[in-house]
């Protein structure tokens, strides 16, 4: 059986939230999910934007890593 593709637009904070929200639920298995984000970056968080040019990394306003990414088997 295929799935149906269900596509996330936005890759911030509310888009991931909804992903990981999703990931759990009973329906994440029927679908293929594609997230498309204008960034390159994957999510991070915003609110704490400003401790980045404080010495903080990227790592540490990572919202998830791509192993998360793919262990959800989000495209």
């Amino acid at each position: 059986m295929s799935k149906q593709t269900l596509i996330v637009i936005g890759n911030g904070m509310v888009g991931h939230h909804f992903l990981e929200q999703f990931s759990q639920s009973p329906a994440a298995d029927t679908y293929r999910v594609i997230v498309f984000g204008e960034e390159k970056q994957l999510a991070y968080d915003r609110v704490h934007l400003s401790e980045y040019f404080s010495g903080s990394s990227h790592a540490d306003l990572a919202m998830a890593t791509a192993d998360w990414y793919a262990e959800q088997d989000i495209d």
